[in-house]
């Protein structure tokens, strides 16, 4: 009798250790993220739209940039409890849940009237998107050993760079057919799903060639300066992509296609930060952020001095190299510090902090604005902030540093 049961075939599902996570796995999960991407950028060419279609409401002026932003706020607040809960339930499954939810809300308004009820579906929407962010991450760092790890992450924030204007480009086109048309891309959440679902599997917990593995309590200190760093990096980071429209029509540059295209210019730079960390991607966390902070601070110096619209995009460029090879600098590091364990809460610890230094940052440049008499005096000084954070870091002894990641 244990002789024939042992020649049985194990059940599909469950040989999952036999399985190994390739290039399709990889690809399936860098377009998962850019979900998230799409739920702020495909919605930001129709402001004029939404003003002139909800105006009328005794709310508008709060209400509408709120249904653009609702999802953002959710990602800064909701990402550590998925991550939590991606750890103990599981990941794919938590995933797909996620992936569904997402086109379905974010398809919603297409058929709503009610500004309320629109923005409702949007939170709703948010609230996915923490879950996708952290969920797809944490299975990138579960399916891949360091090396092809690296390389796809550098991959991600490439192709980041260029959903990001394909998505204000697309959503421009389809928001010439009402307001409601942005809200068809959302769809292509459905066949993500769809792959997600026949090619990826729910990952098995192994044990790691790397110290971090057999720890029974969470990171906390790591994690702390894990996070501390994305926070400060990330406010940094929206600097530039948040506020160069505005140099752009400062010095001159008044038609929507003309700063477009300016951006679309700099915005090239995200995919070149992307190579250069794939080319140092083996360096410890330190060479990164340094290399980082030297970017910031050249192009948000160069970018509030400025004088010419040349002049900006070739400093915006600079600072667009920068946030290319943050992303995956930061995500690498946070991958590389956690047991599989830990991943899920980790991750979102740190998606948690990279979002919320997204929502600060456009305050920040507002008080340094009013104090030092406008927005290039506020570039200025937060390139300063950069420089000043370089030498710190470069100074930082070599036996506290730590590394970007371990053989996990």
């Amino acid at each position: 009798m244990s002789n024939v049961e042992s020649l049985a075939p194990l059940p599909f599902p469950e040989n999952h250790e036999a399985r190994q996570a390739g290039a399709l796995q990889a690809l399936i999960l860098v377009f998962t993220t850019q979900l998230p991407i799409m739920g702020l950028l495909s919605l930001v060419p129709i402001i004029p739209i939404l003003i002139q279609q909800f105006g009328q409401h005794p709310d508008a002026k709060f209400l509408i940039p709120l249904m653009i932003t609702a999802p953002s706020v959710c990602i800064a607040l909701l990402s550590p409890m998925a991550g939590f809960l991606a750890d103990r339930l599981g990941r794919r499954r938590l995933l797909l849940g996620a992936v569904l939810g997402y086109g379905v809300c974010g398809f919603a308004p297409f058929f709503l009237e009610d500004l309320v009820g629109i923005i409702a579906s949007r939170f709703c929407l948010g609230i996915t998107e923490a879950i996708i962010m952290t969920v797809a991450n944490t299975l990138m760092g579960d399916f891949y050993p360091p090396e092809p790890r690296r390389k796809w992450l550098a991959v991600q924030s490439a192709v980041g760079s260029l959903s990001g204007t394909a998505l204000l480009f697309v959503g421009g086109i389809l928001g010439g057919y009402g307001w409601q048309g942005p809200f068809l891309l959302y769809l292509l959440a459905f066949p993500i799903f769809a792959l997600l679902m026949i090619f990826t599997w729910e990952p098995v917990s192994h044990r790691e060639p790397s110290g971090v593995v057999g720890n029974e309590r969470f990171p906390v200190r790591q994690m702390g300066i894990i996070a501390s760093v994305t926070l400060f990096c990330a406010v940094l980071y929206y600097v530039e992509v948040l506020q160069v429209s505005q140099v752009f029509h400062l010095l001159g540059l008044t038609n929507t296609a003309d700063i477009g295209m300016a951006g679309a210019i700099a915005g090239l730079g995200v995919p070149l930060g992307a190579v250069l960390f794939a080319k140092l991607s083996k360096q410890d966390i330190h060479v990164h952020v340094v290399m980082v902070l030297t970017l910031f601070a050249i192009g948000l110096i160069g970018l509030g001095q400025a004088g010419s619209v040349p002049w900006a995009v070739a400093a915006a460029l600079v600072a667009q190299v920068g946030c290319g090879m943050l992303i995956p600098a930061l995500i690498n590091w946070c991958l590389g510090s956690l047991s599989a364990q830990y991943r899920g809460r980790g991750v979102g610890i740190w998606t948690g902090a990279f979002f919320i230094g997204q929502f600060i940052s456009p305050f920040t440049v507002t008080l340094l604005a009013s104090a030092l008499g406008g927005l290039a005096a506020a570039i200025v000084a937060l390139g300063g902030v950069s420089l000043v954070a370089l030498l710190v870091v470069w100074l930082i002894p070599r036996n506290v540093r730590q590394p970007s990641t371990q053989t996990s």
